[in-house]
């Protein structure tokens, strides 16, 4: 069988710090790539000076400016679009790929060919390049089908982060990303939502294989995301995954449970000061709109007076726990091999 053939992606926006070392991990991969192509959506910093200066050097590169600003969903799609090869990587232009990701996620795209995506492990890193925490699933199972995927995307995306190997076959079904999404809200739970009802599984290497960089929030930038992410929340729930439950004759619980924790989870955002008082109260309506469990209610109450910084930390700790959790459970998994292990996102 001939060998799957593949492309590397990357996406950009004012990363001109960054955007070197995603280019050059890029080049490093140990598997053949054919294609790396590059789309800066009109930057205003130094990277169309970085992407001459690259070109320059690897003429192989596909660099490409756009001439207005398309939001991060209308220049995936654009960039999505242009290889002609079996498999497309997404790289953001701030993270970084190991030497050997295109090799082992091919390799199991090859094996599956009901795959539409291939994820792993991936090292969180912070603004400095300082590794944070690996990112994991505590997930053994190599694949994953369609409507496995629909059950345990029920709560988000399901994946460890956005660094994603696709079969363009897949991407092309389901026409890419949503250009009409708010800037970015959602848009790589709803890709994955679509690509599972269209049928496509999924596979995953429990390696970490890729860097993903996470940036603080000095700026408040996150919070004032909130709102068009709740509302995308609401939509993608109301339009694809409760008619997609309902055609299967599966309970709607799950979705309802799921939506529940994620409007309290968002609830935090209510004490941001970045917000206008009409910002805070569209969130709050968008909030309610998600759920209106009296947990919700409960928890949007607690942020307008005062309590979101605790709220906040208890999250953290949760969070940390599951990891360590997880840590412990995947290690425990050789000696106990019919030990059932649930599903989490890092």
């Amino acid at each position: 069988m001939a060998r799957l053939s593949a492309a590397i992606c990357i996406g950009t926006y004012n990363q001109a710090r960054y955007l070197r070392g995603a280019v050059t991990s890029a080049l490093a991969q140990s598997y053949p790539i054919e294609e790396i192509w590059i789309s800066d959506d009109a930057s205003t910093d130094e990277t169309p000076e970085i992407l001459h200066a690259l070109h320059e050097e690897h003429p192989q590169l596909h660099v490409f400016h756009q001439p207005v600003n398309l939001g991060l969903p209308g220049n995936l799609s654009w960039l999505l679009a242009r290889p002609r090869t079996d498999l497309i990587v997404r790289l953001d232009s701030d993270d970084r790929l190991e030497p050997e990701y295109v090799a082992t996620l091919a390799a199991l795209m090859e094996k599956h060919s009901d795959a539409g995506y291939a994820h792993c492990n991936v090292a969180e890193m912070d603004i400095h390049g300082v590794q944070q925490r690996t990112r994991r699933l505590a997930r053994t199972e190599e694949y994953e089908s369609a409507d496995e995927a629909l059950r345990a995307g029920s709560s988000g995306y399901r994946v460890a982060a956005n660094c994603i190997l696709y079969r363009a076959e897949a991407l092309r079904q389901v026409d890419y990303y949503r250009p009409t999404l708010d800037w970015r809200a959602c848009e790589d739970w709803h890709l994955i939502v679509r690509l599972t009802l269209a049928g496509w599984g999924n596979v995953y290497a429990p390696r970490t294989l890729a860097n993903y960089r996470s940036w603080d929030d000095a700026a408040g930038v996150r919070a004032t995301r909130k709102i068009p992410d709740v509302r995308e929340s609401v939509e993608l729930y109301q339009s694809l995954l409760m008619p997609a439950y309902t055609q299967r004759g599966w309970s709607l619980h799950p979705l309802r449970r799921a939506m529940r924790t994620r409007a309290m989870i968002y609830a935090e955002a209510m004490d941001a000061p970045h917000f206008s008082a009409e910002e805070r109260a569209e969130l709050k309506d968008a909030l309610l709109r998600l759920s209106r469990s009296p947990c919700v209610q409960w928890r949007i109450w607690q942020a307008e007076h005062g309590l979101a910084p605790w709220l906040r930390w208890c999250d953290r700790m949760r969070y940390r726990a599951k990891d360590f959790l997880k840590i412990f459970l995947l290690r425990l998994r050789p000696l106990f091999p019919q030990m059932p292990i649930a599903r989490e996102k890092s």
